[in-house]
């Protein structure tokens, strides 16, 4: 993950339940709370991160017809 950046101090304060299930949740995970909340953090944060949007997706070798009404799409289907 971030092992080479430079790291930030963030405190997270949890109710009862919550630390209870980190424990677990850890624990099962053979990680460290920390760990595991890195781990989950940045799973989370991933959403937000840029990507690089693809020039093309690669599937459409000929030009698409033109687009037609639902009534035209599925007027065999009536028949």
């Amino acid at each position: 993950m971030a092992s080479s950046r430079a790291k930030r101090v963030i405190a997270v304060t949890l109710d009862a339940e919550s630390g209870r299930l980190l424990d677990i949740a850890a624990r099962e995970r053979g990680v460290s709370r920390a760990e595991f909340i890195r781990r989950q953090l940045w799973r989370g944060l991933e959403q937000f991160r840029e990507h690089p949007k693809p020039r093309s997706a690669g599937v459409i070798k000929t030009a698409l017809p033109e687009r037609r009404t639902e009534v035209e799409l599925f007027r065999d289907l009536e028949r």
